[in-house]
């Protein structure tokens, strides 16, 4: 038997329906935690840029961002389950080698060039071929940076004394700009914004960045919890297509990326542009890891003792949840 609806029983019916979308919507979006290692890094805005702009939550994903102070950290915070991804260093694969509950499953980028090496106003040095001899400011031994500074030695052919001289200071900004600035080093290793700040103080400047002597490295990367991949893949492919989404919509949307990154990294515009300007061109478009940057990573790894050089890299990464072509 056919029931016929009265009108007003039928708008009735459809306005509570309406009424219900909003938490419809909310129940669909799924929640990821996502962990910053830094949270001054320009190579991460993409999330930042996502979230605002819509691109995960187009892809029904709710981002909780949560930033930390070190790579290490955020490694912790993946191991106690309180993180589904992390934005963290390249050299962060090292700790998927030794155990930790995850897997590198997108480059952000292979560039060296977000990373720069800073001089006070009272250097007279031009080129890095000026810092034979010199000490240069890196967090901690064994760091990256630490690394960089024996890379450069290498590159050079400067032996004994000619060696670049590696001045472990830690990584927050403040202090490498106070060392520059007191003299106690003669350069410094840190994100290319220290020497723009340093510019924009007349206290020193932005010698070079890494990649004039490291062409390729696999220098930001995007980690996933083991329990993402294997319990939810989905949410996982769509993060990334959010993420890749973002990065395209940076690369034609300058003024927008520079004001959010501006205030989300606590920069001047100036900074934030001159950022911009130099590395917009190097993020991954698509999140393929390069064999030339993994190649220079494992090596780094190898000269700091991390692993052994029979380590398989191949199985520390991943491809299999990037975004189709």
């Amino acid at each position: 038997m056919t029931r016929m609806i009265s009108r007003r029983v039928a708008l009735g019916a459809f306005g509570a329906s309406l009424a219900l979308l909003p938490a419809l919507k909310a129940r669909a979006a799924e929640k990821l935690r996502v962990g910053k290692a830094v949270a001054q890094v320009f190579g991460y805005i993409p999330l930042d840029i996502g979230m605002k702009y819509g691109f995960f939550e187009h892809e029904g994903l709710e981002i909780e961002e949560i930033s930390f102070v070190s790579g290490s950290e955020l490694a912790q915070a993946v191991t106690a389950g309180a993180i589904d991804i992390s934005l963290s260093g390249g050299p962060d694969i090292a700790f998927t080698a030794k155990g930790a509950p995850e897997i590198a499953v997108a480059t952000i980028t292979t560039s060296p060039a977000f990373m720069g090496i800073a001089v006070g106003s009272q250097s007279t040095a031009h080129t890095t071929d000026d810092l034979k001899g010199k000490r240069i400011a890196v967090t901690s031994a064994g760091s990256l940076t630490y690394w960089l500074v024996d890379e450069l030695n290498r590159v050079k052919g400067w032996r004994d004394s000619e060696r670049a001289i590696p001045v472990a200071i830690g990584g927050a900004p403040p202090t490498q700009l106070a060392a520059i600035k007191t003299g106690q080093v003669d350069a410094s290793i840190g994100g290319l914004q220290v020497g723009y700040q340093l510019e924009e103080r007349k206290e020193g400047r932005l010698l070079a960045d890494i990649s004039d002597y490291v062409p390729e490295l696999e220098m930001f990367v995007t980690f996933a919890r083991t329990a993402l991949v294997e319990q939810n893949p989905s949410a996982l492919r769509r993060f990334l297509k959010g993420w890749y989404g973002a990065v395209a919509y940076m690369k034609a949307h300058k003024a927008e990326t520079v004001k959010l990154a501006a205030e989300v990294l606590s920069w001047s515009p100036t900074v934030a542009e001159r950022c911009y300007d130099h590395v917009i061109a190097r993020f991954s478009a698509d999140g393929r890891f390069e064999t030339k940057a993994l190649d220079k990573l494992r090596a780094s790894f190898v000269d700091l003792k991390i692993l052994d050089a029979s380590a398989d890299m191949s199985k520390l990464y991943t491809e299999e949840f990037l975004p189709k072509s």
